[in-house]
């Protein structure tokens, strides 16, 4: 295992081993390992970070623990189904983005973030208005057709 992905396995089995010694204390690791239907010994090489665990296994685990499911599958170097598909959908544009913002300070990030909630937000107001508009339309349009029908 190269040096670089093995200090990250390790500090993602830190973090995993924390958020379960917080959360469930008075369970031994065989009880918690049980009680999301896995071996004590594939948790503990988790914790340890000498496995390197599947994205299905991160996201049972980040549940059970109340952590952040994107966070752990990042901090594993892999993503959620959902932004594999919109990053293959926009192959065009999200790597080059990436690329360019890679050298951008966590306060950049959070200011991107904070614009796209609101340019989505705004899409999404957008979106209900024109469905309002749209129903509207056809109450009208199916109440005129009714009127005439009792003609």
């Amino acid at each position: 295992m190269e040096k670089n992905k093995s200090k990250m396995l390790k500090k993602l089995g830190r973090i995993i081993k924390k958020a379960r010694d917080v959360k469930y204390k008075d369970l031994s690791l065989r009880e918690f390992s049980k009680s999301i239907g896995m071996t004590h010994v594939a948790i503990k090489n988790i914790e340890n970070g000498k496995v390197e665990a599947k994205k299905e296994t991160l996201l049972k685990l980040a549940h059970k623990l109340g952590l952040e499911p994107d966070e752990i599958l990042a901090k594993a170097a892999k993503l959620d189904d959902e932004i594999e598909t919109m990053i293959s959908e926009r192959s065009d544009t999200v790597p080059q983005f990436l690329r360019t913002a890679k050298h951008l300070s966590d306060d950049q990030w959070k200011e991107i973030t904070r614009q796209v909630i609101k340019m989505d937000r705004d899409n999404n107001l957008t979106k209900e208005k024109s469905i309002k508009i749209a129903k509207k339309l056809q109450e009208n349009i199916g109440g005129d057709s009714t009127k005439e029908q009792k003609k």
